[in-house]
């Protein structure tokens, strides 16, 4: 039998060499990556939190817009509370529009209206239903009536979302809602609420438009932090910080600020722009062949001293551009001040709108039988 011969090959012996401890420095640098990416992972679930909070609950009204500085978010519902408690539905269609049940396209034997307008005319503070543009409708029977107020909004926010407004809509009647601080809106860059926005500024007999926002101006008002309009726009952590822990600091501050710079602006330049958009706003509603009326709406102390100077200059412009003019001075005073706004909020209260509306209804009715 044979044997099978095996053979021990001697293997080298491997000796371990010493261990070597990590250094401090890079369990340090190991640590802070790890609380850097917990921390990361932190923030992303609270924005991804908040952003769904929002979202079902405390959705944005507005959506800041290049062009125009901000629009409506389109189908949007919301309950808003105003100042006495009571809660307000507030909703928008695909359109972004409030309180306005209508297609686009027209309807045989139903007159269009178009309102622009900024808070006062989207009415934020009452029910769909008790604003005066629906009341408006309601008297005229056969005319279907578009909300296109928007708040915050300027006479040349309004003037820069006219015309594709004229192209959907195709009205018969444009009813353009001034509130006094139109006239400083016009030339102001920023709305401290809510955005950069498009702006007019007058040198000497020429009005120049800019039409790109002056970002800089808004972010002063908001929560400082590197790119703070980006986050502003982007982070729902950064605008509930900024909302809830800067502007109650910082607020009054802030507040006082934009009114100083409100009341650096001269008169002269305010009526100068206001013409310029008067005068644009008529030849772009007669190029689409429909007719145009101004109404405005007084402010509160105005109504309280029975006078409204802008009011009559108002009127004195239109009647150059052939155009009618309403003031709703005198509906407001036959109920009062008390009545006719809210105690604290500058806004209509249900029964200011219906004071309006009934004022509006006979103007806007003899607007369109013009066209008959």
């Amino acid at each position: 039998m044979r044997r099978l011969l095996v053979m021990r090959l001697p293997f080298p012996k491997v000796q371990a060499g010493p261990v070597v401890p990590q250094s401090r420095p890079s369990r340090w640098r190991r640590r802070a990556v790890l609380v850097l990416l917990g921390l990361a992972m932190a923030l992303v679930a609270i924005e991804v939190a908040l952003r769904v909070w929002t979202g079902l609950r405390n959705p944005a009204i507005y959506q800041l817009d290049a062009a125009i500085g901000w629009r409506h978010t389109p189908s949007l519902a919301r309950t808003l509370v105003d100042e006495t408690g009571r809660r307000v539905e507030f909703s928008t269609d695909a359109r972004g529009l409030r309180a306005t049940p209508h297609a686009n396209a027209p309807i045989a034997g139903r007159r269009r209206v178009l309102f622009l307008g900024d808070s006062f005319t989207q009415g934020s503070q009452v029910e769909a239903a008790e604003l005066f543009t629906s009341h408006v409708e309601r008297g005229l029977l056969a005319a279907a009536v578009c909300n296109a107020g928007v708040g915050g909004y300027s006479t040349l926010q309004e003037w820069r979302a006219l015309s594709p407004q004229l192209a959907a809509f195709a009205p018969d009647l444009v009813v353009l809602v001034v509130f006094e601080n139109d006239f400083q809106d016009n030339l102001m860059p920023y709305f401290s609420g809510l955005g950069p926005r498009p702006y007019l500024q007058v040198r000497g007999s020429e009005v120049v438009v800019n039409e790109v926002a002056d970002v800089g101006s808004f972010e002063r008002f908001l929560m400082p932090a590197p790119a703070a309009m980006w986050c502003y726009e982007h982070c729902a952590l950064y605008r509930a910080l900024h909302k809830h822990m800067f502007l109650p600091r910082h607020g009054d501050a802030l507040a006082r600020l934009e009114a100083k710079e409100r009341a650096a602006l001269s008169e002269a330049d305010q009526r100068t722009a206001m013409a310029w958009l008067l005068q644009r706003i008529a030849t772009d509603v007669a190029a689409a062949k429909c007719s145009l009326l101004v109404a405005a709406i007084p402010m509160r102390e105005m109504v309280q001293a029975a006078s409204a100077p802008s009011h009559a200059w108002l009127a004195a412009q239109c009647g150059t551009l052939g155009v009618p003019f309403v003031s709703l001075l005198p509906a407001l005073q036959r109920i009062g001040s008390e009545r006719a706004f809210f105690a604290f909020d500058i806004h209509l209260t249900a029964a200011g709108h219906e004071a309006v509306s009934a004022t509006l209804l006979p103007s806007v009715a003899a607007a369109l039988r013009r066209r008959e």
